[in-house]
């Protein structure tokens, strides 16, 4: 750390000092008691315990009730006994408390940097703390965040702290350890209150510390910050590679879609398809069926996944139209709401038969609703029909908690007899329909194609 040797000076002669006038006492270390405001850089006051305003000179002497404020792009290093260092972020507020042989450091706001270089003794004790958190020091390197009452951030470079969540009439709610490379996010709320330990990285310290760590000359230290940047860049390197296979997979997606006609693409979408957790490419539009013998033209979805060397097209035959009939909810796109993968559903029926079924290049999931024989023009009592009315609602309700709506293909009617989806089954299969209008989908190929070009 930025003057140590200095500091380690002054200790020396202080220690000289008081072991001459002392040396008639029992031996063993003695607790420093001076608390002095080592350095400042920019705007920074000083308040004694009333709040009034104190002049900062070289080695201002900090006793309990003392509050020390830097502003904007400004830094206050404070003594704490020539073996407990710390350093003020810009915007930050602390304050000194100090009983005997306890020392509290109060951080109102902002950010503090602290280095005990040496274990305290067992009658000693440090914490740093706003209103309800405290962390318990004893001889360890890091800083601590206080944004608010409520929230600290505390990250270790060096060895282990305790950190606490007290009430306000002193019950401890919760309570963690963390060593060197951890990091905890405490939350002040009431009996909900929550420590969270994580792992930190190079990047989650600020400049204002690793200028300090950076001359501390703490094997500990050094040996940790080299391994956080390692991490940075293997992180980096990855993700590297990740933006290359991604624009990889953008180009070979593009291709694909570029060799669809208008009709046989006239709807598409991207979101993963298959469960892996990367995006893929879905087509709606023109398919080739078996009906009744003989080659026929109707509407299917298709997925495009890019397997990382080329796009495999998988037909989504399972959930196409077919003879069974298309019902007005037809065809749509639904996302699975805990995965976030995509589906496409298809609403198959005949007489009293009807059932939803939702798949994609790695699923096929089918939600079958009650037989009704009404449907075929039995007559069902009361009771039966209370029961399929019932089995059609946790069945619905199933679905609902499962799905979403990703996208509805609606397709609009051109009379009062058919909607465009007819004219387009009669347009390919070659009988004497009109070429039908595009339908309206609420994303349209091009928007894909441009989504797919895009730096």
């Amino acid at each position: 750390m930025k003057y140590y040797k200095h500091i380690l000076r002054r200790a020396s002669v202080v220690l000289l000092t008081a072991a001459l006038l002392l040396s008639c006492t029992a031996c063993g270390r003695m607790a420093a008691t001076t608390i002095e405001l080592l350095r400042t850089q920019g705007e920074v006051d000083v308040a004694d315990k009333d709040g009034k305003s104190v002049s900062i000179i070289e080695g201002l002497k900090l006793y309990s009730g003392y509050q020390v404020d830097t502003r904007s792009k400004s830094y206050a290093w404070i003594n704490l006994d020539d073996t407990k260092l710390a350093k003020m972020d810009v915007q930050s507020q602390v304050e000194i408390q100090k009983e005997g042989s306890h020392l509290e450091v109060l951080v109102h706001s902002g950010s503090l940097f602290f280095h005990v270089t040496e274990p305290l003794e067992e009658d000693e004790t440090m914490d740093i703390r706003n209103s309800t958190m405290v962390v318990g020091i004893r001889g360890t390197c890091g800083f601590v965040e206080s944004p608010d009452e409520q929230h600290m951030n505390v990250c270790l470079l060096e060895g282990k702290v305790e950190c606490t969540i007290s009430s306000p009439e002193g019950e401890i709610l919760q309570t963690a350890s963390i060593e060197a490379g951890e990091m905890a996010q405490l939350v002040y709320a009431g009996e909900d209150s929550a420590i969270t330990v994580s792992t930190f990285t190079i990047d989650d310290i600020p400049e204002y510390v690793t200028e300090e760590i950076a001359d501390a000359g703490n094997a500990e230290i050094d040996a940790l910050v080299e391994e956080l940047e390692r991490q940075k860049e293997e992180r980096e390197k990855e993700e590297e590679n990740a933006r290359i296979l991604d624009s990889q997979r953008r180009e070979a997606l593009l291709e694909a879609l570029n060799t669809y006609s208008p009709e046989e693409a006239m709807y598409a979408a991207l979101g993963d398809l298959n469960g892996d957790g990367t995006e893929d490419l879905l087509i709606f539009g023109k398919g080739v069926f078996e009906e009744y013998g003989s080659t026929r033209y109707h509407f299917t979805f298709t997925a495009l996944i890019w397997d990382g060397a080329e796009v495999q097209r998988i037909p989504l035959e399972q959930g196409g139209m077919s003879d069974l009939g298309y019902s007005d909810d037809g065809a749509a796109v639904y996302r699975e709401r805990e995965t976030g993968t995509l589906y496409v559903r298809h609403i198959f029926g005949m007489d009293g038969w009807r059932e939803t079924n939702f798949e994609n290049a790695a699923d096929y999931v089918s939600f079958p609703y009650p037989d009704d024989p009404s449907g075929r023009g039995d007559e069902v009592t009361a009771e039966e029909a209370a029961e399929i009315e019932k089995g059609t609602r946790q069945v619905d309700q199933e679905i609902e908690a499962r799905f979403e709506v990703f996208d509805s293909l609606e397709f609009p009617a051109v009379d009062e007899y058919m909607r465009t989806d007819t004219y387009w089954y009669y347009y390919w299969n070659g009988n004497s329909a009109d070429m039908p209008d595009y339908p309206p989908f609420h994303t349209s190929v091009e928007e894909v194609r441009q989504t797919l070009s895009a730096p």
